[in-house]
């Protein structure tokens, strides 16, 4: 019996690593770039970009020129945000990833 009940705590602490392990390796994955003096407060906006072949090649084009309205300081971000997580494993048998840009303005 003793067996049985490290067999059954082995599989709840693998269980319970692969829950929380991903969420926190994919947060480094991210860019910031700061224009002019920064944003200003008055919002912001997001998009999100799609890749075929994991990243290899790009299905459509999201325009931060579009959505910064033409302002002189803003902050782009890019990166793999908790919904790009939630959608990976539904993408990931057609080989595409996704990858969030914020812009705050």
């Amino acid at each position: 019996m003793p067996c049985r009940r490290s067999s059954r705590i082995a599989r709840a602490a693998f269980a319970a690593l692969v829950l929380v392990l991903p969420p926190g390796l994919s947060s480094c994955v991210w860019h910031e770039h700061t224009v002019g003096l920064g944003p200003s407060g008055i919002g912001q906006e997001s998009g999100r970009q799609f890749y075929l072949f994991f990243g290899l090649l790009r299905l459509n084009e999201v325009d931060s020129q579009r959505l910064t309205h033409d302002l002189r300081g803003y902050r782009i971000t890019t990166e793999f945000a908790f919904t790009d997580l939630i959608l990976a494993p539904l993408f990931l048998p057609l080989t595409v990833t996704t990858r969030t840009v914020t812009v705050e303005r």
